[in-house]
């Protein structure tokens, strides 16, 4: 248990310094980065051939790590977010509209930034150890499939990455997306 806490803490740190990680979420490994950090932001589009008006997904462990990038949410807002979590519901994304000095290299063409408090171990143990957001997008170049095997990650991702970390995919299919403003279900 201590060597996996050590990992975890390990993988923060790399994100913190401005590296890319691979790592297992709800459905499918992800790639993460430091929010704030605009190369590894960038690197992440590069690995994945993604547009940047695309935009990408934070994890967070709890709902004030992503605050600081959000325009001022209602206490029910905040209710219903942290209600969908606690329910343990299949996990999801909350499209929220974020401050306009959030870079559209991680909100993409958009005025909301896509947030999701993750129920995946790993990545909310990575998520407590950095005290911040997480970015996650699915860990392929777009177009490709999703990869589930730490193996294939670390086969076809090693050179890309800083660091692989070691886990199980939740084995759920891809989040439910919620629109806060309309309270529009996205992708069910």
């Amino acid at each position: 248990m201590q060597n996996r806490q050590w990992r975890l803490a390990y993988a923060a740190q790399t994100v913190l310094a401005g590296g890319v990680i691979a790592y297992p979420t709800e459905s499918v490994f992800g790639l993460g980065c430091d929010p704030d950090c605009s190369s590894a932001l960038e690197q992440i589009l590069q690995i994945k051939n993604r547009p940047a008006k695309k935009g990408l997904i934070i994890l967070v462990s709890d709902l004030s790590q992503a605050l600081p990038y959000l325009k001022p949410l209602k206490p029910s807002q905040i209710a219903l977010i942290e209600q969908t979590f606690a329910q343990q519901m299949r996990a999801t994304t909350w499209l929220i509209p974020c401050l306009p000095e959030v870079t559209p290299l991680l909100r993409g063409q958009y005025d909301c930034l896509a947030v999701r408090i993750t129920q995946h171990p790993v990545a909310r143990m990575i998520c407590q150890h950095m005290q911040k957001p997480l970015v996650s997008t699915s860990c392929n170049i777009a177009g490709k499939s999703e990869m589930t095997q730490v193996t294939r990650v670390r086969n076809q991702m090693y050179t890309q990455v800083e660091q692989v970390v070691s886990g199980r995919c939740g084995g759920q299919s891809p989040s439910t997306i919620i629109d806060m403003t309309s309270r529009r279900v996205i992708r069910q």
